[in-house]
Protein backbone atom coordinates (compact mmCIF):
# COMPACT_ATOMS: atom_id res chain seq x y z
CA UNK A 1 0.00 0.00 0.00
CA UNK A 2 1.40 3.22 -1.19
CA UNK A 3 2.30 5.39 2.06
CA UNK A 4 0.15 8.69 1.63
CA UNK A 5 -3.19 6.01 1.16
CA UNK A 6 -2.35 4.48 4.41
CA UNK A 7 -1.79 7.58 6.37
CA UNK A 8 -4.86 8.84 5.29
CA UNK A 9 -6.91 5.46 6.28
CA UNK A 10 -6.85 6.50 9.91
CA UNK A 11 -8.80 9.14 9.61
CA UNK A 12 -11.65 6.12 8.63
CA UNK A 13 -10.56 3.52 11.36
CA UNK A 14 -13.02 3.35 13.72
CA UNK A 15 -11.76 1.70 17.07
CA UNK A 16 -13.92 -1.38 16.15
CA UNK A 17 -10.56 -2.60 14.52
CA UNK A 18 -8.99 -1.86 10.82
CA UNK A 19 -10.01 -5.37 9.47
CA UNK A 20 -12.84 -6.81 12.21
CA UNK A 21 -14.78 -8.44 9.12
CA UNK A 22 -12.00 -9.40 7.09
CA UNK A 23 -12.93 -12.39 4.47
CA UNK A 24 -11.62 -15.36 6.31
CA UNK A 25 -10.72 -14.13 9.21
CA UNK A 26 -10.13 -16.12 12.35
CA UNK A 27 -12.07 -16.21 15.24
CA UNK A 28 -9.49 -17.31 17.74
CA UNK A 29 -5.79 -17.05 16.39
CA UNK A 30 -3.79 -20.38 16.25
CA UNK A 31 -1.57 -19.88 18.91
CA UNK A 32 -2.33 -19.18 22.92
CA UNK A 33 -0.30 -17.92 25.66
CA UNK A 34 -0.96 -18.86 29.05
CA UNK A 35 -1.11 -15.46 31.26
CA UNK A 36 2.70 -15.56 33.11
CA UNK A 37 3.18 -14.01 36.09
CA UNK A 38 6.08 -11.33 34.11
CA UNK A 39 3.33 -9.75 33.10
CA UNK A 40 1.52 -7.67 36.05
CA UNK A 41 -0.39 -4.89 36.34
CA UNK A 42 1.90 -4.14 33.37
CA UNK A 43 -0.05 -5.81 30.93
CA UNK A 44 -3.56 -4.22 31.29
CA UNK A 45 -6.72 -4.86 33.15
CA UNK A 46 -9.49 -7.15 31.51
CA UNK A 47 -11.65 -3.93 30.95
CA UNK A 48 -11.68 -0.12 30.59
CA UNK A 49 -9.07 2.41 29.63
CA UNK A 50 -5.21 1.53 30.59
CA UNK A 51 -3.78 4.27 32.15
CA UNK A 52 0.23 4.74 31.77
CA UNK A 53 2.26 6.84 34.31
CA UNK A 54 4.41 9.35 32.50
CA UNK A 55 7.84 8.20 33.83
CA UNK A 56 8.10 3.85 33.37
CA UNK A 57 10.71 1.23 33.16
CA UNK A 58 10.81 -1.84 30.93
CA UNK A 59 10.98 -4.92 32.62
CA UNK A 60 13.54 -7.14 30.35
CA UNK A 61 16.14 -4.42 31.39
CA UNK A 62 14.99 -4.91 35.06
CA UNK A 63 14.92 -8.47 34.36
CA UNK A 64 18.09 -8.19 33.19
CA UNK A 65 19.73 -5.89 35.54
CA UNK A 66 21.82 -3.57 33.89
CA UNK A 67 23.80 -5.68 31.83
CA UNK A 68 21.68 -5.06 29.06
CA UNK A 69 20.74 -1.52 29.36
CA UNK A 70 22.35 0.88 26.97
CA UNK A 71 24.46 -1.89 25.27
CA UNK A 72 23.83 -2.70 21.30
CA UNK A 73 25.67 -5.94 19.78
CA UNK A 74 26.41 -5.12 16.08
CA UNK A 75 27.37 -7.99 13.84
CA UNK A 76 29.33 -7.91 10.62
CA UNK A 77 30.47 -10.47 7.56
CA UNK A 78 27.08 -10.88 6.89
CA UNK A 79 27.47 -10.81 3.08
CA UNK A 80 29.81 -12.95 1.69
CA UNK A 81 32.42 -11.83 -0.70
CA UNK A 82 31.65 -10.30 -3.63
CA UNK A 83 28.16 -11.19 -3.24
CA UNK A 84 25.93 -7.91 -4.34
CA UNK A 85 22.65 -7.45 -2.52
CA UNK A 86 19.86 -5.49 -3.99
CA UNK A 87 17.40 -5.90 -1.82
CA UNK A 88 16.19 -7.82 1.10
CA UNK A 89 14.09 -10.88 -1.31
CA UNK A 90 18.46 -11.22 -2.26
CA UNK A 91 19.19 -14.00 0.11
CA UNK A 92 22.08 -14.41 1.95
CA UNK A 93 23.61 -18.13 3.31
CA UNK A 94 20.84 -19.42 6.21
CA UNK A 95 23.56 -20.98 8.21
CA UNK A 96 25.81 -17.63 8.04
CA UNK A 97 22.82 -15.64 9.45
CA UNK A 98 22.67 -18.28 11.84
CA UNK A 99 26.15 -17.93 13.27
CA UNK A 100 26.16 -14.04 12.98
CA UNK A 101 22.57 -13.74 14.64
CA UNK A 102 24.45 -15.99 17.77
CA UNK A 103 27.62 -14.22 17.89
CA UNK A 104 25.37 -11.01 18.60
CA UNK A 105 23.40 -12.39 20.92
CA UNK A 106 26.32 -13.79 23.17
CA UNK A 107 27.68 -10.43 22.76
CA UNK A 108 24.54 -8.92 24.22
CA UNK A 109 23.84 -11.53 26.86
CA UNK A 110 26.99 -14.15 27.65
CA UNK A 111 26.44 -17.74 26.80
CA UNK A 112 23.03 -19.38 26.77
CA UNK A 113 21.76 -16.09 25.37
CA UNK A 114 18.14 -17.15 24.79
CA UNK A 115 16.98 -18.96 27.78
CA UNK A 116 17.39 -15.11 29.60
CA UNK A 117 15.10 -14.39 27.51
CA UNK A 118 12.38 -16.50 27.18
CA UNK A 119 10.56 -19.67 28.94
CA UNK A 120 9.12 -22.99 27.40
CA UNK A 121 5.82 -21.80 28.31
CA UNK A 122 6.26 -18.47 26.48
CA UNK A 123 4.37 -17.62 23.29
CA UNK A 124 6.96 -15.63 21.41
CA UNK A 125 5.51 -13.01 18.73
CA UNK A 126 8.11 -11.81 16.22
CA UNK A 127 6.96 -8.48 14.62
CA UNK A 128 8.31 -7.67 10.87
CA UNK A 129 8.23 -4.68 9.09
CA UNK A 130 6.49 -5.15 5.71
CA UNK A 131 5.78 -1.54 4.56
CA UNK A 132 8.23 -2.49 1.51
CA UNK A 133 7.56 -6.28 1.76
CA UNK A 134 9.90 -8.53 -0.52
CA UNK A 135 12.58 -5.13 -1.03
CA UNK A 136 13.53 -3.39 2.33
CA UNK A 137 11.74 -6.03 4.86
CA UNK A 138 13.18 -8.24 7.43
CA UNK A 139 14.93 -11.32 5.46
CA UNK A 140 13.27 -15.13 6.08
CA UNK A 141 16.54 -16.17 6.58
CA UNK A 142 17.25 -13.81 9.89
CA UNK A 143 13.56 -14.28 10.87
CA UNK A 144 14.03 -18.29 10.76
CA UNK A 145 17.14 -18.03 12.51
CA UNK A 146 15.29 -16.31 15.73
CA UNK A 147 12.60 -18.90 15.37
CA UNK A 148 15.21 -21.55 15.97
CA UNK A 149 17.06 -20.21 18.44
CA UNK A 150 13.65 -19.71 20.11
CA UNK A 151 12.75 -23.66 19.71
CA UNK A 152 16.39 -24.58 20.90
CA UNK A 153 15.10 -22.25 24.10
CA UNK A 154 12.43 -24.91 24.87
CA UNK A 155 9.23 -22.72 23.15
CA UNK A 156 7.07 -24.59 20.78
CA UNK A 157 6.76 -23.73 17.08
CA UNK A 158 3.47 -23.69 17.43
CA UNK A 159 3.71 -20.82 20.30
CA UNK A 160 5.74 -18.82 17.65
CA UNK A 161 3.99 -15.80 15.73
CA UNK A 162 5.35 -13.75 12.67
CA UNK A 163 3.57 -10.99 12.07
CA UNK A 164 2.76 -7.55 10.88
CA UNK A 165 -0.25 -5.28 10.62
CA UNK A 166 -1.43 -7.62 7.44
CA UNK A 167 -1.27 -10.99 5.86
CA UNK A 168 -0.44 -9.38 2.85
CA UNK A 169 2.57 -7.42 3.86
CA UNK A 170 3.63 -10.69 6.19
CA UNK A 171 3.45 -13.09 2.92
CA UNK A 172 5.12 -10.33 0.90
CA UNK A 173 7.93 -10.08 2.70
CA UNK A 174 8.21 -14.01 2.10
CA UNK A 175 6.13 -15.54 5.12
CA UNK A 176 3.54 -17.86 3.36
CA UNK A 177 -0.29 -17.81 5.58
CA UNK A 178 0.46 -20.43 7.97
CA UNK A 179 -1.73 -21.30 10.84
CA UNK A 180 -1.30 -25.22 11.26
CA UNK A 181 -0.86 -26.28 14.27
CA UNK A 182 2.84 -27.46 15.14
CA UNK A 183 3.99 -24.91 13.30
CA UNK A 184 5.83 -21.62 13.29
CA UNK A 185 2.74 -19.20 12.71
CA UNK A 186 2.81 -16.36 10.56
CA UNK A 187 -0.26 -13.94 9.83
CA UNK A 188 -1.20 -10.56 10.18
CA UNK A 189 -3.61 -8.60 13.22
CA UNK A 190 -6.22 -8.30 10.14
CA UNK A 191 -6.36 -12.17 10.14
CA UNK A 192 -8.18 -12.01 13.28
CA UNK A 193 -11.94 -10.93 13.87
CA UNK A 194 -11.35 -7.80 15.70
CA UNK A 195 -8.13 -7.98 15.50
CA UNK A 196 -7.57 -4.74 18.19
CA UNK A 197 -7.74 -4.68 21.46
CA UNK A 198 -11.05 -3.50 23.40
CA UNK A 199 -9.78 -1.22 25.71
CA UNK A 200 -8.15 1.71 24.97
CA UNK A 201 -4.46 2.11 26.28
CA UNK A 202 -2.77 5.42 26.62
CA UNK A 203 1.21 6.63 27.10
CA UNK A 204 1.11 9.73 27.69
CA UNK A 205 -0.76 11.26 24.60
CA UNK A 206 -1.23 8.24 22.80
CA UNK A 207 -3.97 6.51 23.26
CA UNK A 208 -4.52 3.45 21.33
CA UNK A 209 -6.16 -0.23 20.58
CA UNK A 210 -2.99 -2.69 20.63
CA UNK A 211 -3.70 -5.81 18.57
CA UNK A 212 -4.70 -8.55 20.19
CA UNK A 213 -1.81 -11.04 19.15
CA UNK A 214 0.07 -8.97 21.75
CA UNK A 215 -2.42 -8.17 23.92
CA UNK A 216 -4.16 -11.65 24.50
CA UNK A 217 -1.48 -14.42 23.20
CA UNK A 218 1.63 -13.56 23.72
CA UNK A 219 4.04 -13.12 26.22
CA UNK A 220 7.04 -11.69 24.94
CA UNK A 221 8.10 -9.54 21.84
CA UNK A 222 10.93 -9.60 19.98
CA UNK A 223 10.66 -6.37 17.57
CA UNK A 224 12.54 -7.39 14.02
CA UNK A 225 13.00 -4.13 11.73
CA UNK A 226 15.26 -3.23 8.95
CA UNK A 227 18.00 -0.06 9.03
CA UNK A 228 16.42 2.69 7.03
CA UNK A 229 15.77 6.48 7.08
CA UNK A 230 12.36 8.42 7.65
CA UNK A 231 11.28 10.91 5.83
CA UNK A 232 9.36 12.78 8.90
CA UNK A 233 10.82 10.95 12.12
CA UNK A 234 14.59 10.45 10.49
CA UNK A 235 15.21 7.28 11.36
CA UNK A 236 12.94 4.02 10.82
CA UNK A 237 14.69 1.11 12.38
CA UNK A 238 13.16 -0.24 15.73
CA UNK A 239 10.81 1.75 17.89
CA UNK A 240 9.13 2.81 14.92
CA UNK A 241 8.64 -0.67 13.72
CA UNK A 242 6.40 -0.98 16.66
CA UNK A 243 3.46 1.41 14.89
CA UNK A 244 2.36 -1.72 13.23
CA UNK A 245 1.04 -2.70 16.55
CA UNK A 246 -1.52 -0.32 17.00
CA UNK A 247 -4.96 0.78 15.48
CA UNK A 248 -4.08 4.24 14.61
CA UNK A 249 -0.76 5.07 13.70
CA UNK A 250 -1.50 7.41 11.30
CA UNK A 251 -2.49 10.06 13.98
CA UNK A 252 1.35 10.02 15.50
CA UNK A 253 3.62 11.81 12.53
CA UNK A 254 3.53 15.04 13.41
CA UNK A 255 6.41 16.59 15.04
CA UNK A 256 9.04 14.37 13.79
CA UNK A 257 7.30 12.06 15.51
CA UNK A 258 8.50 13.13 19.00
CA UNK A 259 7.20 11.68 21.52
CA UNK A 260 4.67 9.45 19.83
CA UNK A 261 7.02 6.81 19.12
CA UNK A 262 8.62 6.49 22.80
CA UNK A 263 5.34 6.77 24.07
CA UNK A 264 3.78 4.12 21.79
CA UNK A 265 6.84 1.61 22.66
CA UNK A 266 5.73 2.49 26.66
CA UNK A 267 1.87 1.29 25.90
CA UNK A 268 1.31 -1.55 28.98
CA UNK A 269 1.14 -4.28 26.66
CA UNK A 270 4.09 -3.22 24.17
CA UNK A 271 6.43 -2.53 26.89
CA UNK A 272 5.61 -5.77 29.16
CA UNK A 273 5.90 -8.13 26.52
CA UNK A 274 9.33 -6.21 24.22
CA UNK A 275 12.61 -8.64 25.22
CA UNK A 276 14.94 -8.21 22.19
CA UNK A 277 15.05 -5.73 19.39
CA UNK A 278 17.01 -6.95 16.02
CA UNK A 279 17.67 -5.06 13.02
CA UNK A 280 18.48 -6.34 9.62
CA UNK A 281 21.09 -4.14 8.36
CA UNK A 282 22.67 -6.36 5.60
CA UNK A 283 21.43 -3.84 3.23
CA UNK A 284 20.10 -0.47 4.51
CA UNK A 285 18.46 3.06 2.86
CA UNK A 286 20.17 6.48 3.99
CA UNK A 287 17.63 8.82 2.36
CA UNK A 288 13.86 9.13 0.97
CA UNK A 289 12.71 6.28 3.34
CA UNK A 290 10.62 4.82 4.56
CA UNK A 291 9.37 3.90 0.90
CA UNK A 292 11.51 1.67 -0.89
CA UNK A 293 14.37 3.80 -2.79
CA UNK A 294 17.18 1.55 -4.65
CA UNK A 295 19.20 4.87 -5.30
CA UNK A 296 20.10 5.26 -1.52
CA UNK A 297 20.31 1.62 -1.04
CA UNK A 298 24.15 0.26 0.24
CA UNK A 299 25.37 -2.77 2.03
CA UNK A 300 25.70 -1.81 5.63
CA UNK A 301 26.05 -5.88 6.27
CA UNK A 302 25.16 -5.33 10.07
CA UNK A 303 22.77 -6.85 12.06
CA UNK A 304 22.04 -5.15 15.24
CA UNK A 305 20.89 -7.24 18.60
CA UNK A 306 19.98 -4.99 21.94
CA UNK A 307 17.29 -5.83 24.56
CA UNK A 308 17.78 -1.70 25.35
CA UNK A 309 15.30 -0.18 22.14
CA UNK A 310 16.47 3.04 22.87
CA UNK A 311 20.42 2.33 22.52
CA UNK A 312 19.48 0.09 19.57
CA UNK A 313 17.85 3.15 17.84
CA UNK A 314 20.33 5.37 18.77
CA UNK A 315 23.51 2.76 17.81
CA UNK A 316 21.02 3.07 14.32
CA UNK A 317 20.67 6.35 14.15
CA UNK A 318 24.14 6.11 13.89
CA UNK A 319 24.82 3.89 10.85
CA UNK A 320 22.42 6.71 8.76
CA UNK A 321 24.31 9.35 9.85
CA UNK A 322 27.93 7.74 8.60
CA UNK A 323 26.20 6.92 5.30
CA UNK A 324 25.02 10.12 4.77
CA UNK A 325 28.50 11.85 5.23
CA UNK A 326 29.64 9.50 2.85
CA UNK A 327 27.70 10.83 0.25
CA UNK A 328 27.38 14.13 0.81
CA UNK A 329 23.87 14.75 2.40
CA UNK A 330 22.86 16.84 5.20
CA UNK A 331 22.66 15.33 8.26
CA UNK A 332 19.14 14.18 10.21
CA UNK A 333 19.44 17.46 11.88
CA UNK A 334 20.77 20.04 9.38
CA UNK A 335 17.64 18.26 6.95
CA UNK A 336 14.90 19.31 10.02
CA UNK A 337 14.67 15.33 10.98
CA UNK A 338 16.75 14.58 13.94
CA UNK A 339 15.20 11.81 15.69
CA UNK A 340 14.33 13.67 19.26
CA UNK A 341 12.01 10.49 19.95
CA UNK A 342 15.06 8.53 21.18
CA UNK A 343 16.37 10.75 23.88
CA UNK A 344 12.26 11.10 24.78
CA UNK A 345 12.98 7.34 24.97
CA UNK A 346 15.60 7.95 27.59
CA UNK A 347 13.28 10.13 29.84
CA UNK A 348 10.65 8.26 29.71
CA UNK A 349 12.94 5.49 31.41
CA UNK A 350 12.53 2.92 28.14
CA UNK A 351 16.73 3.09 27.92
CA UNK A 352 19.48 4.42 27.20
CA UNK A 353 20.20 6.95 24.62
CA UNK A 354 23.63 8.45 25.37
CA UNK A 355 27.01 6.85 26.40
CA UNK A 356 26.00 3.64 24.59
CA UNK A 357 28.35 0.40 24.33
CA UNK A 358 28.09 -0.87 21.03
CA UNK A 359 30.00 -4.06 20.65
CA UNK A 360 30.97 -5.63 17.05
CA UNK A 361 31.17 -9.22 16.13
Amino acid sequence: MDRRRFLALGSRALIGGIAAHATGSLAHPPAHAQRSSREGAAAGTAAGALAQETAVSLPVLDKLQGRATGRVAIARDLIPAGRALASSSDALPAERVRERLEAAMRALLGNDPWPQLVRPDDTVAIKINGLAAGRLSPRPELVEAIARALIAAGVAPGRIIVWDRTSREVEGSGFPLQTADGAVRHYGTDALRDGYGRDLETSGSVGSLVTRILREYATVLVNVGVLKDHDLCGVSAGMKNLYGAIHNPNRYHANGCDPFVAEVAALPSIRARLALTVIDGAIAQAEAGPAFAPAWIWPCDALLAACDPVACDRAAWGLIEARRGELGLPSLAEAGRAPRWIETGARLGLGRAEGIARVEV
